[in-house]
């Protein structure tokens, strides 16, 4: 089975720590290495005056998009404060699959593009199509793409950003990753941003000590990035779900 092809290969894995991490599982249960060192942390910015006010306001908005399971859990927990049942009236989206998971405790319709797990595939769907004049709330980490905002902008629509986290590097736990490089096989990114934490190849090369290791990415434009920062060998999943990242680590072994 394609599944034995990953056994003994040694992975790290750099996002940040959630709950239920599908791919530390798959990739645990093929026999691999794993080694999870989360470079950037996730701190809640929930009290701040803007967060707080656009919570207070949820029910004028018609549209709530959460790009991440962070933005999910983070605004999930701060709405049940102020809106014990949340308002009828509005349309739920979730990027990933596992976002859309993370709120079904608390929703019972989310929309969501389903494999195509991007921004991409969320402006794809036909229930974001017809938005003029609508109020939609982004719930997000502090920085990201623009993208998503600006295509619905274009639409018609009234997009206001509801920054529930900010990303922070984690300098204790970037140089233990770095301490793995001289080991690994492959090196796996779920953003630019993780890539560029990391830094450029050129500086790390007293850390890799001439291993060669791949990187694994979610898309075209994290590959674009990786490029740049002088990675060689970079492989591209169909987006950041586990199984496309699974399915690209067992087709490179």
């Amino acid at each position: 089975m394609l599944i034995n092809n990953l056994a003994g290969k040694h992975l790290l894995v750099i996002r940040s720590r959630r709950d239920h991490d599908e791919l530390l599982t798959l990739t645990s249960d093929a026999h691999a290495k794993v080694i999870h060192i989360p470079v950037v942390d996730i701190e809640p910015v929930v009290d701040s005056p803007k967060v707080i006010q656009q919570i207070l306001s949820f029910d004028e908005f018609d549209i709530a998009i959460f790009v991440s399971v962070h933005a999910a859990k983070i605004a999930m927990q701060r709405l049940d404060e102020y809106w014990p049942m949340l308002p009828a009236d509005i349309d739920y989206f979730a990027i990933g699959q596992q976002t859309s998971k993370s709120m079904m405790s608390h929703i019972h319709a989310v929309y969501s593009p389903g494999k195509k797990a991007s921004s991409e595939g969320l402006l794809e769907m036909p229930e974001l199509q017809d938005i003029n004049d609508k109020k939609v709330v982004i719930f997000r980490g502090s920085t990201g793409r623009e993208m998503l905002r600006q295509e619905l902008i274009a639409r018609g629509a009234k997009v206001e950003y509801c920054d529930v986290y900010r990303r922070v590097i984690n300098r204790d736990q970037l140089q233990l990753a770095y301490l793995e490089l001289s080991e690994i096989d492959f090196l796996i990114a779920h953003s630019g941003e993780l890539l560029e934490a990391m830094g450029p190849l050129k500086d790390l090369e007293r850390f890799i000590n001439g291993n060669s290791f791949s990187v694994i990415v979610p898309s075209q434009r994290v590959a674009e990035i990786a490029y740049d920062l002088g990675y060689g060998s970079v492989l591209v999943a169909d987006n950041a779900l586990p199984e496309s990242i699974f399915a690209v680590l067992q087709q490179s072994v």
